[in-house]
């Protein structure tokens, strides 16, 4: 059972308020801060920022919270266990992996097994809180990420590439960032991975996305691809997402001087879970599937 004094803790952080926590557990504010105070006793720090009305969490009290959330879900795991009723796995990916790289490994294991769980599709940093919040199990997990949050293997190993038309003016030369800027840029929305890792090489080169041309936000792969082919906008995404218009002939990837970015995509899960066996079993059974 969940300490009353971790529970009141929970509840002020979700409600960014000792006075509404304290309402939602029928307890007096006073007693409220005292069992925070108690908590900030025990861990020999400090768990919340106050500056006037707004409750911040400090850096100790961010890790508190999340392994809080972890006991929460292993009680509710317990008492499902207790109950003789199995808690499903829930799998996070994020779109690239989602919709390029998982489903052949995900048919194959249908066929195979009679549990597939479901799959929540999403950008990364939705994924990565789903996954803090325990509303998900394990995830399929691109761009960049605190990995000691998590238990961390590497899924596939993939090239990360400047897309364009064929036929493009800058198709089949060596060019640099700054040609690159010349054109209109297509980028998926902020917290995606692609977007991030994008971000990330600018920054080691002294650069951003203010230098673009326009930058455009879709979150569509699908949608990128089909405005890269009737226009000369740029876009950057991993090898498999574009390989069968490359293949086809109707998209290519540009040749940037110096950019050369492989990435690994990741399985994660948080450790310590009562599930921890079950994930671990499932990622085994997937990768035998192919």
């Amino acid at each position: 059972m969940l300490d009353s004094k971790m529970i009141t803790f929970l509840k002020v952080v979700e409600q960014r308020s000792y006075s509404k926590a304290a309402a939602l557990l029928h307890l007096t504010q006073p007693a409220v801060s005292q069992q925070i105070q108690r908590l900030e006793e025990h861990y020999a720090c400090r768990l919340f920022d106050i500056r006037g009305r707004a409750i911040h969490l400090t850096a100790q009290g961010q890790a508190l919270y999340h392994y809080a959330n972890l006991q929460l879900a292993n009680e509710e795991q317990l008492l499902a266990q207790m109950a003789k009723v199995e808690t499903p796995i829930k799998v996070g990916a994020t779109l690239s992996i989602a919709d390029y790289y998982l489903p052949p490994y995900l048919s194959t294991y249908l066929a195979r097994q009679a549990d597939l769980p479901s799959v929540t599709v999403k950008n990364t940093k939705a994924i990565i809180e789903m996954l803090l919040h325990n509303e998900l199990s394990c995830a399929f997990i691109e761009g960049i990420f605190d990995k000691s949050l998590f238990n961390v293997r590497e899924f596939l190993l993939t090239k990360f590439h400047p897309v364009a038309r064929a036929g493009h003016p800058l198709a089949g030369k060596t060019c640099s960032l700054g040609d690159i800027h010349r054109f209109p840029l297509l980028l998926r929305e902020e917290g995606s991975g692609t977007r991030e890792i994008y971000e990330n090489y600018l920054y080691q080169n002294n650069d951003s996305l203010l230098s673009a041309l326009s930058v455009h936000e879709i979150s569509s792969f699908g949608v990128i691809k089909q405005v890269l082919r009737s226009s000369d906008a740029v876009s950057f995404m991993y090898e498999g997402v574009a390989r069968q218009e490359v293949e086809r002939g109707e998209l290519c990837y540009l040749e940037i001087e110096g950019f050369e970015i492989e990435r690994p995509l990741h399985f994660i899960y948080l450790g310590n879970s009562l599930l921890q066996n079950r994930i671990e079993l499932f990622y085994d059974n997937l990768l035998e599937q192919l």
